[in-house]
């Protein structure tokens, strides 16, 4: 009885696997594999995920999990942003995106200054978790899929800075323009002189009129210096440009004046911008002889194919403090 019983159990177990075993399950791969882009501080990747689902039931499950090693050491293990569902019986291509701080690899890499570019290892899991199917038994917890992923990114360590920031004062003929079109009766040289004494940071012996009450071009020249401590190469042939000094917008455009020294990158720009944004916090720069500044840019870089087919998307954010001279 008892040895009738036994046979029993295990040739149910033995059904119960071999129906484990012929049940489907979820498949997941990558579809594509790139760096999307970089700032002055970060490298983003962007993986693509086909996902099929042949259950009867939703599958919902979180991104990525990845492990980042550069030059072969371990740096940081991180999780992509995002999610996603797919409905019952049906297929979804979902783009994850992950960011590796230049910051984070620079303490792992004793000699990192010296490198122009750094080999970049990505163990990636997907974990897919399996929820109660109606008549499946035997079904996994959870299934998941492993890639290991390379690429290489310039190594950056930057520093940008503002120089030669100088703006023109107007000549009499300019601010009487203005005042006409503005409808104010003022004398045009006795305001072209207190534009000229705000300019060079000292107080208007008389003032006409509110600078911000005419809308008067005013020139302005500058340079944007980025330094790379590192030796990754910053190869563009033009870089898009937006100022702002003790926190007000100035000028936005775009310049291909570009001059390199070394490990340094000169964007040379003159632009214009209207008096009416000579507010106080702006003046303060003149008479204080310097301030503070925030600059974002925006290229497209040249790399090796081998890194990416076209060109790299570059954007950053930086600021810091300048003087005039």
């Amino acid at each position: 009885m008892k040895r009738g019983i036994l046979a029993a159990l295990i040739a149910a177990s033995l059904g119960l696997a071999a129906q484990a075993a012929g049940l489907p399950k979820p498949s997941a791969e990558l579809k594509s594999f790139t760096l999307e882009s970089i700032s002055l501080r970060e490298a983003v990747f962007r993986f693509e995920v086909s996902v099929k689902n042949p259950y009867p039931v939703p599958l919902s499950f979180d991104g990525m999990t990845l492990d980042f090693s550069v030059e072969g050491h371990k740096v940081v293990k991180l999780a992509t942003k995002g999610g996603f569902k797919v409905k019952a019986r049906d297929s979804k291509t979902q783009s994850f995106t992950a960011a590796l701080e230049y910051l984070a690899v620079a303490k792992a890499i004793g000699d990192y200054a010296s490198k122009e570019w750094l080999q970049t290892r990505i163990d990636g899991t997907l974990v897919i978790p399996i929820p109660k199917v109606p008549g499946m038994s035997g079904l996994p917890p959870s299934v998941s899929f492993d890639y290991k992923l390379e690429k290489k990114i310039p190594a950056l360590k930057p520093r940008v800075s503002l120089a030669g920031f100088r703006v023109e004062a107007p000549s009499a003929a300019e601010v009487g323009k203005a005042l006409a079109k503005a409808g104010r009766k003022a004398d045009p040289d006795k305001a072209a002189a207190a534009f000229k004494d705000i300019l060079a940071g000292r107080k208007p012996k008389e003032s006409p009129v509110d600078p911000t009450e005419i809308d008067l071009p005013l020139e302005v020249s500058f340079t944007i210096e980025i330094a790379n401590e590192a030796k990754g190469r910053l190869d563009f042939e033009k870089l898009g440009y937006e100022l702002a000094i003790n926190g007000q917008r100035l000028v936005a455009g775009d310049s291909s004046r570009i001059r390199r020294e070394g490990g340094k990158t000169f964007l040379e720009v003159t632009n214009r911008f209207s008096s009416k944004s000579l507010s106080e916090e702006v003046r303060k720069v003149f008479s204080d002889k310097g301030g503070s500044f925030s600059v974002k840019g925006s290229a497209a870089l040249k790399v090796p194919a081998e890194i990416r087919p076209d060109a790299l998307p570059l954007a950053f954010e930086e600021g810091g403090a300048f003087s005039l001279k």
